[in-house]
């Protein structure tokens, strides 16, 4: 799961209380927890407007099998934003039996791959795809099963240049709570859906088991990618109200050796799906979906 990684803050809120106690000069608990929540949501802004971030994906374009041609011409199956590039800037060739792509440009030079200009046509496998970049733009190729895309990065992207910042729930010293983790007596697995109705099987170290407004609740969790966090996908009851309806994601710490750790619901945030439509993003599996109400964190994002 690549935009876990993406997504995924490096610092731990642990860090962030430490840096928050050092900086803010806060005198309470409370105080302390807002700076540090408040420091991770502005952390968590500039990543969503990195010139790789959500903010400026600008397209996701399934490919067909074969041979296909981009540009900025509205007649290619392959529709780059306008201005952005060649109205006929190349043809895009999938071989999906062998795994391969081969970008075939118009001009030599019209694209970069890091520092060097392509010149001729370039074939690869999908599963390696370079990064490709042509003055505002840039794109690679991903996999979604047995779909293959061209995802595409757009530096004035309208997404990017209309954000106005995430609404979010006041910020709740109680919305934090302790969590046991339960782990699987062996190897296990959970299906996960996307939005495209695609299922991938995930690693699960465990159950989480916490209380949280004098009830008992249960989370699975998934095995983040760098392997030092646990990775949720959470529904719960403003899904239907005021928060996006397909969940909300949160990291947590790996447990320590007493198998607990802290859930702070402050920082529940959008899937990358709230705020564009190319993505792919995973919803919250039917155990994860609470019958409660988490008045914390962020709220469904206006467009």
């Amino acid at each position: 799961m690549t935009y876990y990684k993406i997504i995924s803050l490096n610092l731990t809120l642990a860090g962030l209380v430490i840096f928050a106690m050092l900086n803010s000069g806060c005198s309470s608990p409370e105080e302390t927890h807002k700076a540090a929540v408040e420091k991770w949501h502005e952390e968590r802004v500039e990543r969503l407007k990195e010139d790789r971030g959500w903010l400026k994906l600008a397209g996701l374009y399934w490919l067909d099998e074969g041979e296909q041609s981009f540009g900025d011409a509205s007649h290619h199956p392959v529709n780059f934003p306008e201005g952005s590039i060649l109205q006929d800037a190349g043809k895009i060739t999938l071989d999906g039996e062998n795994g391969l792509i081969t970008l075939a440009p118009a001009e030599d030079g019209l694209f970069t791959i890091g520092d060097e200009k392509l010149i001729g046509s370039l074939t690869f496998p999908v599963a390696n795809s370079p990064e490709f970049e042509h003055g505002r733009i840039a794109f690679t190729f991903i996999e979604r099963g047995d779909w293959v895309g061209l995802r595409l990065y757009d530096q004035q992207s309208p997404i990017y240049t209309g954000f106005k910042g995430i609404e979010r729930f006041p910020v709740d010293f109680n919305a934090q709570v302790i969590a046991t983790l339960v782990p699987h007596d062996e190897e296990t697995t959970v299906p996960i859906v996307n939005i495209l109705g695609q299922v991938s099987n995930d690693l699960s170290p465990g159950v989480l088991h916490f209380e949280y407004k004098g009830e008992e609740f249960t989370l699975t969790a998934l095995d983040a990618s760098e392997g030092a966090r646990l990775f949720l996908i959470i529904g719960d009851l403003t899904n239907r109200t005021n928060t996006f309806g397909g969940g909300r994601f949160m990291y947590v710490d790996n447990p320590g050796p007493n198998g607990q750790v802290k859930l702070d619901f402050n920082m529940l945030y959008n899937p990358p799906c709230a705020f564009t439509d190319h993505t792919t993003c995973p919803l919250p599996p039917p155990e994860n979906r609470l019958n409660t109400a988490i008045e914390a964190g962020e709220k469904r994002y206006q467009r």
